[in-house]
């Protein structure tokens, strides 16, 4: 009998916003309010090209 498992391999992205602020951790502090608070939408990120997580290759559980 065959079977097909289901695999995976996780991608992300990193990227860049830009804010004015006067050090680097209220610069941090802000962005991060900002993604809590949902204002700070994706399309307003410089994304980089993805990139596959290393050590992420593995089995998600469903057969068929």
């Amino acid at each position: 009998m065959k079977y097909k498992v289901s695999v995976e391999k996780r991608m992300y992205c990193t990227g860049v916003v830009e804010v004015d602020c006067k050090s680097s951790k209220q610069a941090m502090s802000l962005v991060q309010k900002q993604i809590d608070k949902g204002t700070l939408q994706t399309s307003s990120v410089e994304w980089n090209p993805p990139e596959y997580e290393d050590c992420s290759f593995d089995v998600t559980g469903d057969v068929d």
